[in-house]
């Protein structure tokens, strides 16, 4: 026999492929006006400063509320929650986009609100947002220090237990913050209790963890506006910092 077993599929394939892309053509007429309008009908509660664009790929639209994106089609039929891989590429365009979207502007971030750590030369710089009861946060400062040629700018950010805003506050109030929070994190040395005259910003750091969709502690921004979370190796925050501009 000559014929190929694959080429009856394939013309399968490729008739299936022209009625996709007949049945797509009112969908590109679909403004996002349209498609936002479609989607508020079956999600009520969408938020109103939910960003919608059109992507690239498989005639779906991208839904960016926020904390997280998803997709659906132009009449909002279908949604779909999960992650888009390109097999040509062998990229995750979800995370891709999401690491785009979530990206900092490093001279927009409120310094005066930080105290710095700094390991060596401290040439090299991370934002740092850490709870004081944090084990994670106690692991990855290990590292860094370890690594050296780091200033760490400690973004205290009091969300794990109902202890860690005194604790803080204490930490934020004493005479040396740096060393204070060294020596309650290396050693658990508590600090002095902090005057009720002490202005701290933990509450405003809370508020810009929020904004900047911080949920978890250790989360390192980096000068390019990228991010990390966790307790990550050593040769993970070096790659990062290596690629930074």
């Amino acid at each position: 026999m000559n014929s190929h077993p694959f080429r009856p599929l394939s013309r399968l394939l490729r008739l299936a492929a022209l009625s996709l892309a007949v049945v797509a053509v009112p969908a590109m007429a679909q403004t996002i006006a349209e498609t936002r309008a479609a989607l508020e009908k079956v999600m009520p509660g969408l938020p109103a400063n939910a960003k919608i664009i059109k992507t690239p790929y498989a005639g779906l639209y991208e839904v960016d509320v926020g904390s997280k994106i998803f997709y659906t089609d132009a009449h909002a039929t279908f949604l779909f929650a999960g992650e888009i891989f390109d097999t040509k590429t062998q990229t995750n365009v979800t995370k891709a986009r999401i690491d785009e979207l979530r990206r900092v502007n490093w001279k927009d971030l409120p310094f005066k609100d930080s105290f710095p750590l700094v390991f060596g030369n401290g040439k090299r710089q991370i934002a740092i947002f850490e709870d004081p009861y944090c084990p994670f946060c106690h692991k990855m400062e290990a590292t860094l220090e370890k690594m050296g040629n780091v200033t760490l700018h400690v973004f205290v950010v009091p969300i794990i237990r109902r202890e860690s805003m005194q604790q803080a506050r204490d930490i934020w109030c004493a005479p040396n913050r740096s060393k204070a929070w060294l020596s309650w994190m290396n050693n658990e040395v508590q600090p002095p209790k902090a005057p009720a005259s002490c202005a701290d910003p933990l509450k405003a750091n809370v508020e810009l963890a929020e904004k900047l969709g911080i949920s978890s502690t250790p989360t390192l921004i980096f000068m390019d506006g990228s991010r990390m979370e966790g307790a990550l190796p050593q040769e993970e925050v070096e790659k990062r910092l290596a690629a930074v501009k």
